[in-house]
């Protein structure tokens, strides 16, 4: 995606400097992008981490009925975004805030237990929650789960013998949840969406190969957050706003819960299969960032029927689709950000580069003014200190005939 159009809202004048990815402003579609602009001026939030909180919030809203249908499979409207941005810049609690006066505002209910929750620790623990219970067949199912320290769930789900990450996949895919325990638990029907956040060294330091492989961690949209405001006294969104959306929103939510399949028109349609379609199914990467991304094709469906159905249409038009296209490939950024593989700096990505090329011999500072010949060496030093903050990445010492030579090394973390 090209990062060359700037949605106003990033660009306008005293907006703070961006290091990580931008969206693309089609991101911003129909209803759901109105919200998150008219609550912009007075949220130090990322515009793009309100949007993915009020689009989870949106699809567990909207219950089961509302589908896709893909193959054999029955897409549920069901959305999980991993927000990922450093704790002291990265503004995701506000991002939760501001989404939340909205959401709060259609449904009261949506502000507090059990249907706003957290506290994921076990499969058997959020199969509990949502268990079927014969005295009341007609309980509602739907969870939106708000995970603020996701890196303690991520710790739990890489404890051996523990049930969460499947049975997390089990609700992303809309299947019964259950676990073969001395009591068997089980719960039909429900409809669980994620928000998760999480500072990128902790996600990089507690990713587990084996849960990502295993696919817990690819239902997850990773949302690279960062502040887009500077307020000193932030007022929060103005109680006419909120309440204008409000009514609308629970009107869209009403008329999502009365649609079942959701289809395409034939513009959408014909976009899908000429462009998308084989773009997002292409085997074009390899290793974690792969992994991450291997659901983008689903995910785009998902994400375009939920636009549609907030503006009120059963049908996918060819902007929603583009939407839905555009979040997923800002996902895709955002993942390649925080894994390392790109930095949204294209000097920083090259000198990744370089340094993991170089091996076990490293990368010496006079290679690194060779490459960077048209920098002074302040910018260099700050290149290198950006640098040393992903993991595996390090600076030591060489001996030679004279005083010892600083180099530059990469090694796996963990190796």
């Amino acid at each position: 995606m090209s990062q060359a159009v700037l949605d106003p809202m990033y660009a306008g004048e005293g907006r703070p400097e961006r290091p990580g990815p931008t969206p693309d402003p089609d991101v911003f579609c129909g209803f759901a992008g109105e919200v998150v602009r008219d609550l912009d001026p007075t949220t130090e939030a990322d515009p793009v981490s309100v949007l993915a909180t009020f689009l989870v919030a949106a699809s567990v809203m909207m219950g089961r009925n509302p589908y896709v249908q893909i193959g054999d499979d029955r897409h549920p409207a069901i959305i999980w975004a991993m927000v990922v941005g450093k704790t002291n810049s990265g503004r995701k609690g506000a991002s939760k805030g501001t989404a939340m006066r909205i959401i709060a505002g259609a449904d009261p209910e949506f502000s507090h237990a059990p249907l706003l929750t957290s506290g994921l620790s076990s499969g058997e623990g959020l199969i509990e929650d949502v268990k079927d219970d014969p005295d009341d067949p007609n309980r509602d199912k739907r969870r939106l789960v708000m995970e603020l320290e996701f890196a303690s769930t991520m710790a739990r789900c890489a404890r051996e013998g523990n049930s969460l990450p499947a049975v997390l996949r089990l609700a992303w895919d809309g299947e019964h949840l259950g676990v073969m325990t001395k009591k068997k638990l089980v719960a039909t029907g429900a409809h669980i969406g994620i928000v998760a956040h999480i500072p990128p060294r902790e996600f990089r330091l507690r990713l587990s190969d084996r849960e990502l492989a295993g696919g817990t961690y690819n239902r997850f949209l990773p949302i690279y957050s960062h502040r887009n405001a500077l307020l000193a006294l932030p007022t929060g969104a103005r109680s006419h706003v909120v309440t204008a959306h409000a009514e609308t929103f629970r009107e869209r939510i009403a008329f999502a819960r009365t649609c079942g399949a959701v289809s395409m028109s034939p513009e959408a349609e014909k976009l899908w299969a000429e462009e998308y379609y084989p773009e997002l199914s292409s085997d074009g990467e390899d290793g974690p960032l792969a992994e991450f991304t291997a659901r983008a094709a689903a995910y785009c469906r998902r994400l375009a029927m939920v636009y549609a159905l907030l503006d009120g249409s059963p049908v996918v038009e060819e902007r929603h689709l583009r939407a839905g296209y555009a979040l997923v490939n800002y996902s895709h950024a955002s993942a390649a950000y925080v894994l390392g593989t790109s930095t949204g700096n294209p000097d920083l990505d090259k000198l990744m580069t370089a340094v993991r090329n170089a091996g076990a011999d490293g990368l010496k500072k006079t290679d690194v003014t060779k490459l960077f010949s048209h920098h002074n060496r302040l910018q260099r030093a700050d290149l290198i200190k950006d640098l040393l903050e992903f993991p595996g990445f390090a600076e030591d010492e060489m001996k030679t005939a004279g005083r010892p030579a600083k180099v530059l090394r990469f090694a796996e973390p963990g190796e």
